[in-house]
C-alpha cells in the first residue's frame, strides 16, 4: 500500500515536471519568435562568389532586409561540394539569425560522392522555403542528325555505345539526368566526364561530344543561332517561354529532373520563426524584380513555397538520388 502511494506520487511527479518542461520550452520559443530578429541575420552561401546561388542569395537579402527591420548578409563558404557551408549552418544557433540556401545536389548528392563530405545528409535542418527551379535541356550538336526526342532515342538504341555524351564529371546534374534517362529507357551511351560544365559545354559546341544536359540559360543563344539543337527540358512540363521545346517526359514518361536552390535553418529553429522567415521571403519572391532578377539566371517560380513542400520534395529527391548512385555504384572520390 506504501509502496503503490509512492509510485503514484511519483508518477504525479513525473508528469508535473513533463508538463511545466513543456510549457517553458514553449514560453522560451514563443518569446524567441516575439523577439525575432534581435539582430543582423547571416545567410550562408556555400558557394564562390559571382554565381547564379551567389546572385540569388544577394537578391533575397537586399530584400528580405527591410521586411525584417535588420540587415541580412549574404556570407560565402565554398568548399566540398556545397557541404562546407551546409555543415557550418547547421551547427550555427538555432535562433532565426543563420539561414542557409543550399542547391539540392548539396544536400542529395555531394555527401555521398565527395570524400571529406559531411557522413550526414543534414535531414535535421529545418526547411524554410523553396526559392526557385529550373530543368535543365537536352542540346546535340547538329552532328548528330538528330531533330527531335524520338530520333535521337531511335538512334541511340540502334547505336549503342556510339553517342558520346559530356558531363562536368561523375556525379554532376549533367551525369545523374543521363544515367537517369539512360536507365529509364535502357540506352547505352558513352559518357564522357569533364573537369568542369564550361569544357564540356565548350567541346559540344565544337563537336568533340554529341550531346549534354545543360541549363537553359547557358544554352539558349547557342539554340537561337542554331549551333546547338534542343531535344527535351527535363522537367515535367514544357517551359512557358520556350513552348516549342518538348518535355522529355512526352517520349519517357515519369521522367522529371530538375535543380532548386533554398533556404534552410539549423535544427531547432522554433517553428515560428520558421514561419516567419518563410513568409516574408515567399512575399519577397513575388516581387517583380526579384522574379526578374530570378529569370535572368534560369530559376523559374515554384507552385507551393511551403516548408512542408519542400521538406516533401528534399525527401524525394534525395531517395531517388541513393537509388541511382547506388545503382551506378558511384563511391566518393
Amino acid at each position: 500500500m506504501y509502496g503503490t502511494h509512492l509510485s503514484r506520487r511519483g508518477l504525479l511527479y513525473a508528469a508535473a515536471t513533463a508538463i511545466t518542461t513543456a510549457a517553458l520550452s514553449l514560453f522560451s520559443a514563443t518569446a524567441a519568435a516575439a523577439e525575432f530578429p534581435s539582430k543582423a541575420i547571416t545567410l550562408i552561401a556555400p558557394t564562390v562568389p559571382g554565381g547564379a546561388m551567389d546572385a540569388v542569395a544577394r537578391l533575397i537579402a537586399q530584400r528580405l532586409g527591410p521586411r525584417l527591420g535588420q540587415s541580412v548578409v549574404v556570407d560565402n563558404r565554398p568548399g566540398v561540394g556545397g557541404t562546407l557551408g551546409v555543415a557550418q549552418a547547421a551547427k550555427g544557433p538555432a535562433d532565426g539569425h543563420t539561414l542557409v540556401i543550399v542547391a539540392d545536389s548539396y544536400l542529395t548528392v555531394s555527401p555521398r560522392l565527395l570524400k571529406g563530405a559531411a557522413a550526414q545528409t543534414f535531414k535535421d535542418l529545418v526547411p524554410i522555403i523553396e526559392l526557385g527551379a529550373s530543368p535543365m535541356v537536352l542540346v546535340a550538336h547538329p552532328s548528330l542528325k538528330v531533330a527531335t526526342m524520338a530520333e535521337y532515342v531511335a538512334k541511340a538504341r540502334a547505336q549503342p555505345g556510339k553517342i558520346a555524351y559530356a558531363s562536368a564529371g561523375l556525379g554532376s546534374p549533367h551525369h545523374l539526368n543521363m544515367a537517369l534517362l539512360e536507365q529509364q529507357l535502357g540506352l547505352k551511351q558513352n559518357h564522357v566526364p569533364y573537369k568542369g560544365g564550361p569544357q564540356a559545354f565548350n567541346d559540344v559546341l565544337a563537336g568533340h561530344a554529341d550531346l549534354m544536359f545543360i541549363v537553359m540559360s547557358t544554352a539558349e543563344p547557342h539554340i537561337k543561332s542554331g549551333a546547338l539543337v534542343a531535344l527535351g527540358v527535363s522537367g515535367a512540363k514544357r517551359l512557358t517561354d520556350f513552348p516549342s521545346i518538348p518535355a522529355i517526359a512526352e517520349v519517357a514518361p515519369g521522367y522529371e529532373s530538375e535543380f532548386w536552390f533554398a533556404v534552410f535553418a539549423p535544427p531547432g529553429t522554433p517553428p515560428a520563426v520558421a514561419q516567419r522567415l518563410n513568409r516574408d521571403i515567399a512575399a519577397v519572391l513575388s516581387e517583380p524584380e526579384v522574379v526578374k532578377g530570378m529569370k535572368s539566371v534560369g530559376m523559374g517560380a515554384v507552385p507551393d513555397t511551403s516548408s512542408a513542400a519542400l521538406a516533401l520534395k528534399l525527401r524525394r529527391d534525395d531517395e531517388k538520388m541513393a537509388r541511382l548512385i547506388q545503382s551506378l555504384g558511384l563511391q566518393p572520390e
